[in-house]
């Protein structure tokens, strides 16, 4: 008996393993053009892309091998499709279309970010040895690595301004995160204006001069 693999929606609800592969090679063959017209058809893409090639196209995308094979031993495969598929074996940044730069951008520019949110949270800890003398705690010291010494007051103020940080974003960005997405201003909105909170508290924390001020910049 031919056996055949789930079709792609049945995929998405029985899917324990998280794959992920290309939809159309859960299609059989001799399904391809059906599946193919209604699609074209139900999304009105007349005006878009013809059906031939966009048949063709998702022949190819099922199984490139079996479809440029067929296509050359037909004659119908022109030099421009030659020369693209082989683009495609050894693809250059600078040969894509500009939406997926745009892309790869946005992406590298949020590594970057995070790597300045690891360097931020060092930069906290290696305040922790200046700040606590310059802000007047006299008492506290550090014994070691970890352990603090010194009066109780002290060591209370002196953890809850660095805990306030995680302990703000845990109890109150956790749970407005959600709602201002997703029915006030929207994703890029709401992160647009975290980046200004972020930013006037980055430089609010370099010009403070009393532990109550750093406090409230890292809150």
């Amino acid at each position: 008996m031919e056996h055949h693999p789930l079709p792609f929606e049945q995929l998405l609800e029985q899917n324990n393993l998280a794959v992920i592969e290309n939809p159309l090679r859960r299609i059989p063959e001799r399904e391809v053009e059906a599946y193919i017209t209604a699609f074209h058809k139900e999304n009105n893409l007349g005006t878009v892309v013809d059906l031939t090639t966009l048949l063709r196209g998702a022949r190819l995308a099922r199984d490139p091998e079996a479809f440029t094979a067929r296509e050359i031993a037909q004659g119908t495969l022109t030099e421009v499709e030659k020369a693209a598929l082989k683009r495609e074996e050894h693809p250059s940044i600078w040969t894509e279309t500009r939406e997926l730069k745009i892309i790869i951008f946005n992406c590298s520019i949020g590594s970057i970010t995070q790597g300045w949110n690891v360097q931020a949270q060092g930069a906290i800890v290696a305040a922790n040895q200046i700040w606590p003398k310059v802000f007047g705690f006299k008492e506290l010291s550090q014994n070691g690595s970890t352990k603090l010494a010194g009066s109780e007051s002290e060591i209370w103020r002196f953890a809850a301004t660095n805990a306030i940080v995680y302990f703000a974003a845990s109890s109150v960005g956790a749970f407005l995160c959600d709602p201002l997405t997703e029915i006030f201003v929207g994703r890029r909105s709401a992160i647009f204006v975290a980046a200004l909170f972020t930013f006037g508290a980055s430089i609010g924390e370099a010009c403070t001069h009393h532990w109550q001020s750093l406090f409230a910049c890292r809150l």
